[in-house]
């Protein structure tokens, strides 16, 4: 099985057409990851702030983290990335 935790932080981040940035980090703001959790860095510019938090480092996980807050283009990228690694 191909490690997601492995392939998103040795990725410098993603950004979509309208400027908004993801990178995943294992260090965080406020404390440090549990396990094998992610921080996940939502930067929206001007426009909204941007969203941080800890998500598990599971497909799903980011899927849920990046569509829940409407960033499908991200979330499409990311994918295909890791689509074309395999």
């Amino acid at each position: 099985m191909r490690d997601l935790r492995g392939f998103l932080l040795s990725k410098k981040g993603w950004q979509d057409g309208k400027g908004n940035t993801v990178v995943f980090s294992d260090r965080g703001l406020f404390e440090e990851p549990k396990g094998e959790e992610l921080w996940l860095y939502l930067d929206e510019g001007l426009r909204c702030g941007g969203m941080h938090r800890p998500i598990e480092s599971t497909k799903e996980a980011v899927r849920d983290a990046l569509l829940g807050v409407g960033k499908t283009e991200l979330w499409e990228a990311i994918e295909k990335d890791w689509n074309e690694e395999e």
